[in-house]
């Protein structure tokens, strides 16, 4: 893991060329103004009336564009993924909703404006699931509209359109991409929720020899006529696994699919089958007429009383031969809600949803300035987390250690222990942005604010050890 500084967030940049240096030069000037407060309006992070100035100039310049500004970035993800031998790629799509009139933004819900950013992000194949950057991102917005028609009139204007124009297409496309992009001796595990349950998803994959875990509908229906639920009914049932379900407020839940519940261990139950998906009219142009899947049912067969039941239907190309199998399979789908911590770090931690720009261009511009950083906060909150031994001296340098227990005792806080752990400095940060200790662990908007007030320390001593040695 890169240690997390202003140089290291600058690599995330450094291969980036726009083909005029004065633009280089000014995207490095942006990116460490930025990271000194990741979570501040434009105004407040840049230094000067002319610094904000130029930052909106790069935001309207046309030569600046999301995949030349993610090169760099890409690269560093490659990096950090070299020599692993296997990764999982999760794949999501999120909505930036703004307010007021931006130029070019499509209609996201009820009277709301934005646009969709759809994401593939490396994460760690083994159980700490960490996140090692994102590999692509496609920005988009609805263009094909269907309101005030039929559901016969939707149907047919669907049928038309091909394959490509289609917003489904996305999810193949860029994880295709990716998998072609890949270094050297790693292969990729493609991770998507149900809005890629497709045929047209399943069959351009398989064709491309891509490995991937999608949850899907218990009742999709099979060659045989029947619910895929009702195929794997009549497979015998085993005790798979417990497993820690963590809690779920009123306020964090979404949808009928996403209900809050209470903090639990679950008794998990499996069934599973190999079944046979025939090419739809909806999926003429798919490559493939017909398929198979291997289908995984993860069930929670008695639930607590009043608590809604743990149940997926995961389909994959994966084996599933054994119970050794049947773990790897759901523990890679388990590793896809790092994306969604990702996105949160991108909203929260970055405040991208509350940036004053007027059009969609600008703002795909600015969000690929903050896709790195989210990364960067994203590693920080992770691996912040963990419980173990692992020395901060794997992210942090020692000065800045050195500087991060200095800033604790002079707020007459807990100095940091002689030899600290990754979360030991962590909540050290987040102590600088006014977490308290024993409020559990900080969120977004205080180790933002904290990681800002440490970046401005460190670039004080920085100037101070300079000027000594001149």
């Amino acid at each position: 893991m890169s240690k997390i500084d202003r140089s290291k967030l600058l690599a995330e940049y450094a291969d980036v060329h726009f083909g005029d240096a004065r633009v280089d030069e000014r995207l490095h000037r942006i990116v460490s103004q930025l990271a000194q407060a990741s979570d501040d309006s434009f105004p407040d992070q840049m230094a000067s009336d002319a610094d904000q100035e130029a930052l909106y100039r790069f935001l309207a310049n046309p030569k600046v564009v999301l995949d030349k500004l993610l090169v760099g970035h890409r690269r560093q993800t490659h990096k950090r993924m070299s020599g692993r031998g296997v990764v999982r790629v999760a794949h999501d799509t999120t909505e930036f909703a703004f307010q007021g009139e931006r130029e070019g933004l499509g209609v996201l819900k009820g009277n709301e404006k934005g646009f969709f950013g759809h994401f593939a992000l490396a994460v760690t194949a083994d159980e700490t699931r960490e996140a090692l950057g994102v590999l692509g991102v496609r920005p988009f917005i609805n263009k094909h509209r269907h309101r005030g028609l039929t559901a016969s009139q939707q149907s047919m204007k669907t049928r038309v359109i091909s394959r490509e124009e289609k917003k489904s297409s996305r999810w193949e496309s860029l994880a295709i991409d990716v998998s072609n992009d890949l270094p050297k001796g790693v292969e990729a595990i493609h991770l998507m929720d149900q809005e890629a349950d497709d045929y047209g998803v399943f069959s351009a994959m398989l064709e491309a020899s891509l490995r991937f875990v999608i949850r899907g509908d218990p009742r999709r229906i099979t060659a045989e006529k029947m619910r895929t639920n009702e195929v794997l009914a009549r497979k015998p049932a085993q005790i798979f696994r417990n497993v820690p379900i963590s809690a779920r407020s009123k306020k964090q839940a979404k949808k009928r699919q996403h209900p809050a519940r209470a903090e639990r261990v679950a008794e998990l139950s499996v069934r599973t089958a190999t079944i046979t998906l025939k090419r739809p009219q909806s999926s003429r142009d798919a490559p493939l007429e017909e398929l198979s899947l291997n289908a995984v049912y993860v069930f929670e067969a008695s639930p607590p009383t009043g608590e809604t039941a743990i149940e997926w239907m995961l389909f994959t190309s994966e084996p599933i031969d054994t119970l050794e199998e049947l773990g790897e399979v759901v523990d890679h789908y388990r590793a896809r809600w790092v994306i969604e911590e990702y996105f949160k770090a991108l909203k929260t931690g970055c405040a991208f949803e509350e940036r004053q720009l007027c059009s969609f261009k600008a703002l795909v511009r600015a969000l690929g300035l903050f896709v790195p950083m989210a990364w960067t906060l994203l590693a920080l909150r992770t691996l912040g987390r963990e419980t173990g031994n692992r020395p901060a001296t794997d992210i942090f340098s020692v000065e800045q250690l050195k500087l991060l227990n200095a800033l604790l005792e002079s707020r007459r806080r807990k100095p940091l222990a002689q030899n600290p752990t990754i979360r030991d400095a962590m909540l050290g940060i987040a102590g600088l942005g006014g977490h308290i200790k024993n409020n559990g662990d900080p969120g977004w908007h205080v180790l933002g604010r904290g990681l800002r007030r440490f970046t401005e320390a460190q670039e004080g001593w920085n100037l101070a050890l300079r000027s000594d040695q001149s």
